[in-house]
C-alpha cells in the first residue's frame, strides 16, 4: 500500500492542526509541519502533491495514492529506463484544500476566486513554502560534481500539482525563493544559481488552471528568474480538457487555460514535446517552460462535463515524473 502523509488547509488557506482540526497560527506552522512530517533516512525522492478542482478530502488522498502507485509500478516494471535512480525509495505528501463546487461556470468562478483569495492572503504559499523548507532542512542534499549517474547520492525534492494546485505551487516557490539567499549547490539541471542554497528538483503540473499567457505577467514571470526551482516548469495540456477550454474562456475573458492549449509565452523560454509512451525515453531540452502535449492520451469520455481535465492517471504520466526525477540526478 502506498502511504501518503496528509496536510489540510481551510478555505482561507490556513493549515489545520492534524490533531484537533483548528487553524494553526502562522508562526506555529513550521513547528506543526516538523512534528507531523518525518523524513525517513532511506528516502531517495520526496514528492509533494497538490490536487485540483472538485476534489474531496478522501478523493484527494486517493488521487495522490493512485498517481504515486502508478509511478512505483512503472519504476518496478522498467528500472532500466531510469538508470540514474537506484534504488527508488520515495516518500509522499498530499496537501488538501476545499475545492468543491458545482460543475458549472459559476462553480468554476467560485473556485477560481477562492484560490486567488487563498494565495493573496499568503497563507497557502506560506504553508507550502514551510513544507518545502522543512524537507530541505531535513534531507541530505544531493552532492554536486561530475559523477551524477547511477546511485547518485542525496534526497531529491519534487512538486506535483493538478489544475489549481499548480497555482498554489507557483506562489509557494516564489515565497520560498524570496526567503532564501547565499551559497549555491548545483545538480544535473542546467540552471545554476549562486543565490539559493537548495533546489526543487522537478515541478510538474497536470492540466494547469491558469491563463495560457500567465508566464508573461507577474507573479508567474518570477519563476523564469533565479529561484529554488532548478528544473523546467513542466505542464501537460490536451484540447480534450473542456474545463480549461470552454469554461476557462467563459470565465477568464476569452483566454484558454494552460491545460487546454499549453503555455503561450514568453516564446524564448518555451518548448513543446509530446507525452511519451512508457517505452520511449525522454530527451529534455534546456528550456524554462516545457509544454507536454498529452492529447494522444488525455482524451476521456465526451460525456464527462469537464472532459479530459482529470485524465492524467496513466502510466505515461508516471513515466514523465520518473524521467524528470532521473534527469535531476
Amino acid at each position: 500500500m502506498t502511504v501518503v502523509d496528509l496536510l489540510d488547509l481551510n478555505d482561507t488557506g490556513h493549515l489545520l492542526d492534524p490533531h484537533h482540526g483548528g487553524p494553526v497560527p502562522a508562526e506555529q506552522v513550521p513547528a506543526v509541519i516538523e512534528k507531523h512530517l518525518r523524513l525517513h533516512d532511506d528516502t531517495t525522492d520526496i514528492f509533494l502533491y497538490v490536487h485540483g478542482w472538485r476534489t474531496s478530502t478522501d478523493n484527494a488522498e486517493q488521487a495522490a495514492s493512485r498517481l504515486f502507485r502508478l509511478m512505483e509500478d512503472v519504476a518496478e516494471q522498467q528500472p532500466y529506463a531510469y538508470p540514474r535512480i537506484g534504488p527508488f525509495r520515495p516518500q509522499y505528501v498530499c496537501v488538501r484544500w476545499p475545492s468543491g463546487s458545482a460543475a458549472t461556470k459559476a462553480g468554476y468562478r467560485t473556485i477560481r476566486d477562492r484560490t486567488a483569495a487563498m494565495a493573496h492572503s499568503g497563507q497557502v504559499s506560506h504553508v507550502l513554502a514551510a513544507v518545502l523548507g522543512y524537507f530541505n532542512e531535513r534531507r541530505t542534499l544531493p552532492e554536486a560534481g561530475p559523477d551524477v549517474l547511477r546511485g547518485s547520492y542525496g534526497q531529491y525534492l519534487h512538486a506535483v500539482g493538478h489544475s489549481f494546485g499548480g497555482r498554489f505551487l507557483c506562489h509557494a516557490i516564489e515565497q520560498a525563493s524570496n526567503r532564501l539567499a547565499d551559497g549555491p549547490d548545483t545538480f544535473a539541471w542546467p540552471w545554476k544559481s549562486e543565490t539559493y542554497p537548495w533546489t526543487l528538483d522537478s515541478l510538474t503540473v497536470f492540466q494547469m488552471a491558469a491563463p495560457a499567457d500567465a508566464f508573461t505577467t507577474a507573479p508567474y514571470t518570477r519563476l523564469l528568474d533565479d529561484s529554488v526551482l532548478n528544473a523546467p516548469f513542466t505542464m501537460t495540456f490536451s484540447p480534450h480538457d473542456r474545463a480549461l477550454g470552454l469554461w476557462h474562456r467563459q470565465t477568464e475573458d476569452g483566454s484558454n487555460g494552460i491545460g487546454f492549449l499549453g503555455a503561450t509565452g514568453p516564446r524564448e523560454h518555451l518548448h513543446t514535446m509530446p507525452l511519451h509512451p512508457t517505452t520511449e525515453n525522454y530527451v529534455f531540452p534546456t528550456t524554462r517552460l516545457l509544454n507536454v502535449d498529452a492529447s494522444a492520451y488525455y482524451r476521456s469520455s465526451p460525456l464527462r462535463i469537464e472532459g479530459a481535465h482529470s485524465d492524467y492517471f496513466r502510466p505515461e504520466s508516471a513515466h514523465l515524473l520518473l524521467s524528470l526525477a532521473n534527469q535531476a540526478r
